[in-house]
């Protein structure tokens, strides 16, 4: 009885997973209002009735790929976190330029739009909903400020948790602009995230000098 509802269940995941790659193609090719779920079931093979049994709605579909697609991304990124770059600028710019690269190995451009979307989409609470998922990786980034915080490579008065909220930040526009193919590729998106790292790094103030007597 035990092997069986094993088998059944591993049957059941594997038609999850063929449901999952049906409309990831679709939404990749149509973007996610122009594919229907029946599109979508005729691709897996099943009902339209199995898929929301599975996903319950279109939208809870994509939030599955976008789960499954973090999950992977956050694989990727162990490996930095287990040899972290002894530079914070280039630690962490190793960490989302891996996150950019696994991304690009799995999804197209069109589907990271689609993603993108769901941070300001009604039906996804403007973000709300995804915010649980996207945390993994901001998790991951709080690792690695860890580390560099106990390296002593941090300021005293600044938090890893800190560090890494104002680190993920720096990151969000170049990935937008790359999602939302505003004229940038992928070196020039890599190369914005290394420099708003440089800046955070550095600093953006001038430095004031104050007169003395002398001057």
């Amino acid at each position: 009885m035990v092997g069986m509802t094993t088998l059944r269940e591993r049957q059941r995941e594997r038609r999850r997973t063929i449901i999952l790659d049906a409309a990831e193609v679709l939404i990749s090719e149509k973007g996610f209002e122009d594919s229907s779920v029946g599109e979508i079931a005729e691709r897996s093979q099943v009902g339209v009735a199995t898929v929301y049994n599975y996903f319950g709605t279109k939208s809870d579909l994509l939030h599955s790929l976008l789960e499954r697609y973090i999950e992977a991304e956050a694989e990727l990124g162990e490996d930095i976190l287990n040899h972290p770059n002894e530079s914070i600028v280039e630690g962490m710019t190793a960490l989302f330029s891996t996150y950019l690269d696994g991304m690009l190995s799995r999804i197209n451009r069109r589907l990271l739009s689609e993603f993108l979307a769901m941070a300001f989409s009604r039906q996804f609470g403007y973000g709300l909903d995804t915010y649980a998922l996207k945390t993994r990786l901001l998790v991951q980034c709080r690792d690695l400020a860890s580390h560099y915080k106990q390296a002593g490579r941090l300021r005293d008065d600044i938090t890893a948790d800190e560090a890494a909220t104002v680190c993920y930040g720096a990151v969000v526009m170049p990935l937008a602009l790359f999602a939302l193919d505003a004229g940038i590729d992928i070196p020039m998106t890599k190369a914005m995230i290394r420099r708003n790292l440089q800046l955070l790094s550095t600093g953006i103030g001038a430095i004031q000098h104050t007169r003395t007597a002398d001057d």
